[in-house]
């Protein structure tokens, strides 16, 4: 399967790595990323993308299988990570999202079924996060020096899925997405895992319903403002201080047509305050509760049309804020959207989808005054060389956070056992980013960058260069599957 292509940026911001992670592919129960394969089979049935991941795949399977996948980099990159007890470190998307897409040494993957009900769980063995990007740019845990140096944090992937004939229900770790686009703007793929329930009708009518846990553990600073600052508007208990987040979003998918899928969504973020169903009713419209203080909504809408048989138009928008005329301007105007085409071409069994899509998050999207109303996903890495205990924030969102603007052109080819995936792209990244005090505009530098990434597979062996100004990364690496 193909990885999001939601990659990321270093700080001197050269851009996007795509690292293809499988060569022998291991069917699950849940399709969790738009895979050019997927993309392709949908325009040349002439059908809308879907609106929401993860969808069952209708595969299942009973047993235990591995995975044995090293690969190794080499270039000019220097890796930015920091070290710690509870340390807030670099933005991932300062690291292309290198870790994240690179595949584990080792894999035990196990899955099984009663009737309507799977499960399915991968336990890893790679290299730990800090000591990947501070020593050693592959995926081999450094055991000669600490027994314990291997990532602890698994598994990523573990749930169990329903799958009936009129609805879905997963609960457990996985992937989630919104909208068909490339560079989702709502709920992006680029964060290693969500921990969430998931509820979803099927028919030409669809409602889903996520509700995510977000691990809630602040640094000094963000704890000090969490539970001393009253922001404008908020009502009278503020602040909140119970530790815990949670994601809570639904939507409706309109399939109008087979060819076109309207969506219009919801997502709240819940902070400082144990979720109820004055905060997370399924079939409330939450903006609405004005629960100012612990809650931070925003709308979305997206579609996806495919007027003829191999060409989809696709769009995305996601409204956070709005300062109306009789309004002042603490809480400003903040939006995100992105728009795309894609075109399927195929000669004898050599199969491929030609892309174009531009998106844009303004200055203020995704950020507020209190940290846990913030639009990231937080990860903390466990690990014992070097000892630490690195806070990693991904963004729930585009995946270059707010004050952003990208146009990217991919080309995909696939066929049985080889693929190719290229991207070329121009990126404008300006200071502001979720750890900007909120609502201040910042006058730092902003980055412009134009580039490439290349990256595909041969049989056994996957492979991929990047090429950004002055740098330059390699990676080779080879999986076998039994």
């Amino acid at each position: 399967m193909k990885l999001s292509r939601s990659a990321g940026e270093k700080m001197r911001w050269p851009v996007f790595l795509f690292v293809m992670l499988s060569c022998v592919l291991f069917s699950e129960p849940l399709v969790t990323q738009m895979s050019p394969q997927f993309v392709y089979e949908s325009l040349e049935s002439k059908e809308a993308l879907p609106g929401v991941l993860p969808v069952p795949s209708g595969e299942k399977g009973n047993g235990i299988s591995f995975r044995v996948s090293p690969f190794f980099y080499s270039g000019n990159f220097e890796g930015k990570t920091k070290t710690g007890w509870f340390v807030l470190s670099d933005p991932p998307w300062e690291n292309f999202y290198l870790y994240e897409n690179t595949p584990p040494l080792f894999s035990v993957i196990l899955e099984g079924n009663v009737g309507d009900l799977s499960f399915y769980t991968e336990i890893p063995f790679n290299n730990n996060y800090n000591y990947f990007y501070k020593e050693s740019l592959n995926n081999i845990p450094p055991l000669w020096k600490e027994i314990a140096s291997p990532d602890s944090n698994f598994p990523y992937t573990a749930y169990g899925v329903y799958d009936g004939d009129s609805f879905y229900a997963v609960i457990g770790r996985s992937k989630i997405r919104w909208g068909s686009s490339e560079f989702p703007v709502a709920i992006s793929d680029v964060s290693p895992y969500f921990n969430h329930f998931t509820f979803s009708t099927k028919g030409k009518i669809q409602y889903t319903f996520h509700l995510v846990s977000i691990n809630p553990v602040l640094t000094e600073d963000e704890w000090e403002k969490q539970s001393t600052f009253v922001p404008v508007n908020a009502d009278p208990l503020s602040p909140y201080t119970e530790k815990v987040k949670t994601l809570a979003a639904h939507r409706l998918d309109f399939h109008i047509r087979e060819n076109l899928r309207l969506g219009v969504g919801e997502l709240t973020m819940i902070g400082g305050k144990y979720p109820d169903l004055f905060a997370v009713s399924p079939f409330s419209i939450w903006h609405n509760n004005y629960n100012e203080g612990y809650t931070n909504s925003m709308a979305s809408f997206d579609f996806s049309w495919v007027p003829k048989k191999g060409f989809e138009v696709h769009g995305e928008f996601v409204l956070d804020d709005l300062v109306g005329t009789t309004e002042d301007e603490s809480k400003p105007t903040a939006y995100a959207f992105n728009v795309g085409v894609r075109r399927a071409l195929s000669t004898g069994s050599l199969k491929g989808v030609l892309g174009v899509e531009y998106a844009l998050a303004t200055k203020f999207v995704y950020n507020t005054f209190l940290p846990y109303l913030k639009f990231n996903n937080r990860i903390v890495y466990l690990t014992n060389l070097p000892s630490s205990r690195t806070i990693v924030d991904y963004p729930v969102g585009f995946a270059f956070g707010p004050d952003a603007k990208l146009l990217n052109v991919s080309f995909d080819l696939f066929k049985e056992n080889v693929s190719l995936e290229t991207d070329f792209f121009y990126l404008v990244k300006g200071p502001n980013t979720l750890y900007t005090e909120y609502p201040t505009a910042e006058e730092g530098e902003t980055k412009t960058i134009f580039g490439a990434s290349l990256r595909g597979k041969i049989g056994h062996v996957s492979f991929s260069l990047l090429f950004s100004g002055s740098e330059f990364l390699a990676g080779l690496g080879i999986e076998f599957g039994f």
